[in-house]
């Protein structure tokens, strides 16, 4: 079942084998949908929406974005909760990816400021591997822990002028990273463009993809996971080329 909760760019020995540290957002990354916006738009209405533009134009963190979004659910939490399981498919080949980086010797996370709760029961609905979580608590204020929410974020988060305080998933990478991994980044929003600027490669979508693609980063398209072994091993061979 899942759990909850000194960086270094050196590289890895040539001779042997790269070792993976694979940092992995939730919603909308691993899942073929945004299960939050499919939940928020059945509760809230477009309620929701003026608040992502926010986020998306840099006006309001990720993290302040989402527990304001919550805020708008009337609905009880096994309600909520249960929307947000429902909606979630897994990206074709996700778990193909968790078996070749187990045999490849390698660590997932997954970092999200989505609600751990929903991510973990997904992790068990869809047989995955064990991995650690750090993501969101949803917090009822109403009776029986139901509306209105706000979001607790993992302690393990940082704090950082872009997210805010301690709501910026670059520090799990930071506190993560051992010398010589290789790490590699996946995510679709705002909120991962932070560790995707510290990664040796990211896998993006989405909105994550254009900042990756104005800002130079190393970035590969993320349609799903059936191609990303493909695509690490031909980057670790022309990152290994001789120069010219």
């Amino acid at each position: 079942m899942p759990t909850h909760d000194a960086p270094s760019h050196a590289p890895a020995d040539a001779a042997s084998p790269a070792r993976f540290l694979a940092l992995l957002d939730y919603d909308g990354t691993m899942t073929t949908h945004e299960c939050n916006e499919i939940a928020l738009q059945r509760f809230a209405g477009d309620a929701w929406k003026p608040l992502e533009a926010e986020s998306k134009a840099d006006r309001m963190s990720h993290a302040e974005c989402f527990d304001r979004q919550v805020r708008l659910i009337p609905a009880s939490r096994t309600q909520f909760v249960g929307a947000l399981v429902e909606a979630a498919e897994p990206s074709p080949g996700l778990a193909e990816f968790f078996a070749e980086l187990a045999r490849r010797a390698g660590r997932a996370v997954v970092v999200s400021a989505g609600i751990r709760e929903a991510i973990a029961a997904f992790w068990g609905r869809e047989g995955l591997p064990p991995i650690e979580i750090y993501a969101s608590e949803l917090i009822g204020e109403g009776p029986d822990a139901g509306p209105p929410y706000h979001l607790e974020f993992s302690p393990a988060l940082g704090d950082c002028p872009r997210c805010g305080p301690k709501s910026c998933k670059a520090a799990v990478l930071r506190a993560l990273r051992r010398p010589g991994d290789v790490v590699l980044v996946f995510g679709d929003g705002a909120s991962d463009l932070c560790p995707a600027r510290e990664a040796d490669l990211t896998f993006a979508r989405g909105h994550l993809a254009e900042r990756c693609a104005a800002e130079g980063l190393e970035w590969r398209p993320l349609p799903d996971f059936t191609h990303v072994w493909a695509d690490v091993d031909e980057w670790m061979a022309r990152r290994s080329a001789p120069a010219g």
